[in-house]
């Protein structure tokens, strides 16, 4: 199975820091509860003074068949449902891939509300070959996983 904790305990803080240097504040990971229910969700990304409030996403682009990832698209939305119920001023995603973050700028288009932005945050070379490389053996787990349906479906 990917090792999807080096993801929070490598890049999610890295980036982090990078939100730090471009708000002036620390950012930490917390369980916020959500407005019109007693639910609560994990962010990611809250500023020491509570305003910003934000979900790391290190999803990477198309999938191994040049297709739209739909399930990590599903994801983001999901995110941004969480995000629209949280009390902040201001509401972000922050995309550590470069065509994740292109390909969700099209989906997005003119579909955000309540101060949601999308940021892209370039990960050093050594962290953008670790993200890559989970992301790589996840979707090796899933194509194994699509034959293996597929075989035991042929036979029956």
């Amino acid at each position: 199975m990917a090792d999807t904790n080096v993801l929070k305990t490598r890049v999610e803080p890295y980036v982090r820091s990078w939100l730090e240097a471009r708000y002036g504040q620390q950012f930490h990971s917390e369980f916020l509860p959500l407005a019109g229910c007693a639910g609560r969700h994990e962010f990611d990304a809250i500023s020491a003074d509570g305003k910003i409030v934000g979900a790391i996403k290190c999803s990477s682009g198309k999938t191994s068949g040049k297709k739209n990832p739909s399930g990590k698209l599903a994801s983001l939305f999901q995110e941004l449902y969480f995000l629209a119920s949280v009390d902040a001023e201001k509401r972000l995603v922050v995309l550590t891939n470069r065509e994740f973050f292109e390909i969700v700028q099209v989906r997005t288009n003119g579909k955000l509300s309540r101060n949601i932005e999308i940021l892209d945050c370039p990960l050093t070379a050594e962290l953008e070959n670790i993200a890559a490389a989970v992301c790589r053996e996840a979707s090796d787990e899933m194509d194994r996983g699509k034959a293996w349906v597929r075989s035991t479906s042929a036979g029956a």
